[in-house]
């Protein structure tokens, strides 16, 4: 499968394009194609296969499926704009709006999710909540094995189902439905969580796994 990472230029985007690239056709999609191309070239190197670079419109338009790899609120615009690229496709979120105060993380958004948000504005793509509890620095050590559960919301299990193809193409990962998208607020809420969890108990890399 095609999928492109939109937003693929930071640290969670760089580690799923590696992990992924061993199964799937990658794109890295950024509002820059000569920094996306840059990024690819270097993802590319390290993997051994190549990855592709272009514009998030461009790389929205050939792939499959996308993973919204972005900072929480990357404007309407930019998200509109993507509507019909991502027309009748599957969309991951991953995106998470968190805040830090007083050194604490504290989930940021008074209402919904991030991912309702998503789908809300791509109205013609199939949206799930994925990847959440995954961290970045374990994505890009490819030579560690994982080991961790990654609970995916949507509004019907085909959706859910395409979605955990795509999560369990990267060795390690068990996808868990964990119910309509509405759910999405409870999953992008446990990454504060485990952050500060982290942070006061000097931890790394805290993830999930359901025993």
């Amino acid at each position: 499968m095609k999928i492109a990472i939109l937003g693929g230029t930071g640290s969670l985007g760089a580690g799923l394009a590696l992990r992924l690239s061993r199964r799937h056709e990658v794109m890295i999609g950024s509002r820059s194609a000569e920094k996306a191309d840059k990024i690819a070239a270097q993802l590319s190197a390290r993997a051994g296969i190549r990855i592709a670079g272009g514009t998030s419109i461009q790389t929205a338009d050939a792939c499959g499926a996308a993973i919204l790899a972005v900072s929480y609120d990357p404007g309407k615009a930019f998200l509109k704009s993507l509507e019909e690229p991502l027309s009748g496709k599957l969309v991951l979120s991953p995106v998470v709006p968190m805040k830090l105060e007083a050194g604490m993380f504290y989930y940021s958004k008074e209402n919904g999710s991030a991912a309702e948000s998503v789908a809300a504005l791509l109205k013609k793509s199939a949206v799930a909540a994925a990847f959440h509890t995954v961290p970045a620095p374990l994505l890009l050590k490819t030579d560690v094995p994982l080991d961790l559960d990654v609970a995916v919301a949507a509004d019907s299990r085909r959706t859910f189902d395409a979605a955990a193809s795509i999560v369990s193409s990267v060795d390690g990962l068990r996808p868990l439905y964990a119910g309509p998208l509405s759910t999405a607020r409870t999953l992008e809420g446990l990454v504060p969580l485990l952050l500060n969890l982290a942070k006061q108990n000097s931890l790394h890399n805290l993830s999930v796994k359901f025993v």
